[in-house]
């Protein structure tokens, strides 16, 4: 008696019968789940089946030759491995089949959002926003608000996601010494509160020790000597910025520096003009201490920055790109060009890639021969434009231009307002916020806490969930408040005057004009009504007298209302179904 015979690749293909996949006993289950029931019903089962069927009715057939001795079963044999590579190319093809469903379905729903984008903004192509699915890097997720409320810092920022810090992103916060201190301590203990001293990289103009372990780094102090003059001539006087460093940094060494005799804090235009030498010899900084990261994010004191949107947000950029993203602000016109340039605000913070670092830093020409730099330090080639101008952002931005490198203007996700002034219309909607600026320090703190209760996996926190959060309750109390001013103006949604002599009268302006959401009056002695087509919260305002230019005074009084049916109609007719990431552009800015 013949033994019986072996086919361990067959066994193994029976194995993969449609009654295994479907209780879940392998891993091609996911060919029923990426497909609908009725196609695998139809298709992949009934041909599964009949094959096996047919399989076994051979293998009964060859069984019954091979004992019989019958010729025929060479030719079962060859029947046998061609339904056996059939079986084996079919179940191939639906598992390559669930492979690329389940690959593709992140590109599937970027399609799908695609059509969205082009639907809501009238079919075009290119689009003022583009879709991007994104999810958040922090674990857990988010906190509840009783946790919020409860938790310490340090419980809080278990959750942060220290990895992407220490293998993508640098962090870099300016300051200086004369700073308001509570708005310092405000910034590390929660927009910076979770970075580890050796994360954080602090630019100042004094060395200290802060909060939390941080160092502040003294950035002004090695800066070349050429610096502290005013020119290179050889009768050059000092430059008196630095004279005034100078004399500070003394009274610090000599343990006698105060409030009171610090030169920065006594005049703060001194503060001000220091801070411009900081900008270059910062980035310079950064890209020596802290080489070839994806990313290095610059920001201040009084910067409030939403570290889950940006994450988002930087995951849709390539950091080999030499990129430079801000919030753009106009600067020089290049006299070679006659060419408007642009430059990053500094105060709502501002990006620069391992793309564009390298632009700087890292194509200084040598001599072949002997190696020699043939081209100044990076400081001292771009000293004249220190001298020549005031604002250490232009500075940058025009330093950045001349390299080839031009803005990625990203407003209103870096964001010059306020939380209080916040003007929200549809461009400041469904968009995420990465920055704002000019923040109290009450504000940054209560901004971070409650961002931590409400951040989501699927999307960035929006300009929405700002007004459901910090606009709507604020405004629920009263129609109007007095001493109060919400007129901070939208350059692209500007509000209307009219002239009338009551707040009541104020009113009725505004409701009857439709697109009035808010208003806000000045006096009878002004008689001024301000009728404004978006919505901001604002903050007190003391009465005022002002002294006018023709001469004589004016009094102002500040009352501020809201039509709050009609905000609350406005804002139920423009839900956020998806996000608008913002395509960059300096033509929308401040």
């Amino acid at each position: 008696m013949h033994p019986k015979p072996r086919h361990r690749v067959l066994d193994v293909i029976l194995r993969i019968n449609p009654l295994v996949l479907a209780t879940g006993r392998t891993n091609y289950q996911v060919v029923f789940q990426e497909s609908s029931q009725k196609f695998a019903q139809r298709f992949w089962l009934p041909v599964y089946g009949a094959l096996q069927i047919r399989i076994m009715q051979t293998l009964s057939l060859k069984r019954a030759a091979a004992v019989a001795g019958h010729p025929s079963s060479l030719k079962l044999n060859k029947r046998l491995a061609r339904i056996s590579i059939l079986i084996l190319s079919f179940t191939l093809s639906v598992a390559l089949f669930a492979w690329t469903k389940q690959h593709d379905r992140h590109a599937q729903r970027s399609w799908l959002s695609g059509l969205l984008h082009r639907a809501k903004y009238g079919g075009q192509r290119e689009t003022p926003f583009y879709p991007h699915d994104t999810t958040t890097s922090f674990s857990p997720v988010s906190f509840s608000a009783d946790q919020v409320e409860n938790l310490s810092t340090k419980d809080m920022c278990a959750s942060f996601p220290h990895y992407l810090i220490r293998e993508h992103i640098q962090p870099v916060l300016k300051m200086g010494h004369g700073e308001n201190r509570d708005m310092i301590n405000a910034q590390l203990n929660s927009v910076s509160a979770c970075f580890h001293p050796d994360e954080l990289l602090i630019f100042s103009d004094l060395p200290e020790t802060l909060p939390n372990g941080h160092q502040a780094v003294d950035i002004l102090r090695n800066l070349p000597q050429r610096y502290r003059m005013i020119n290179d001539t050889p009768e050059a006087q000092p430059e008196p910025d630095f004279a005034a460093y100078e004399a500070m940094y003394d009274l610090f060494r000599a343990g006698n520096l105060t409030a009171e005799n610090n030169p920065t804090m006594k005049n703060k235009r001194t503060g001000w003009r220091l801070d411009k030498y900081k900008f270059l010899a910062q980035v310079e900084r950064a890209w020596t201490e802290r080489k070839n990261k994806d990313w290095y994010f610059f920001y201040e004191s009084d910067t409030f920055v939403s570290w889950d949107n940006v994450f988002r947000f930087l995951s849709t950029l390539d950091p080999n790109k030499a990129l430079y993203m801000g919030s753009p602000s106009p600067g020089r016109r290049d006299p070679k060009t006659d060419e408007e340039t642009w430059f990053a605000n500094g105060g709502p913070g501002y990006v620069l890639s391992r793309g564009a670092m390298r632009v700087l830093f890292e194509k200084r020409p040598s001599s072949r021969e002997t190696g020699v730099w043939t081209e100044e330090p990076f400081l001292l080639k771009y000293i004249n434009v220190v001298r020549t101008d005031p604002c250490g952002d232009a500075i940058l931005g025009w330093v950045l231009w001349l390299v080839g490198i031009r803005l990625s203007g990203f407003f209103p996700s870096f964001n010059t307002y306020a939380l209080h002034s916040l003007p929200y219309t549809q461009r400041l909607w469904c968009q995420s916020f990465l920055t704002m600026h000019k923040l109290s320090p009450k504000e940054m703190v209560r901004l971070w806490r409650w961002e931590y209760g409400n951040r989501k996996l699927g999307r960035p926190l929006m300009y929405a969930d700002l007004f459901e959060n910090f606009f709507l309750p604020e405004i629920e109390e009263a129609d109007a408040r007095n001493n109060w001013d919400n007129t901070n103006w939208d350059r692209l949604a500007r509000g209307s005057d009219v002239y009338v002599n009551s707040v009541e009268e104020c009113r009725e302006a505004c409701e009857k004009k439709t697109s009035c959401l808010q208003y806000h009056w000045n006096g009878k002695q002004a008689r001024k009504c301000v009728l404004m087509p978006f919505v901001t919260l604002g903050r007190a305002k003391d009465p005022e007298t002002v002294v006018k230019k023709e001469g004589g005074e004016e009094r102002f009084v500040y009352t501020s209302g809201w039509i709050k049916p009609r905000i609350k109609s406005w804002a139920k007719e423009h839900p956020c179904a998806i996000p608008d990431w913002l395509s960059p552009s300096t033509e929308r800015h401040y």
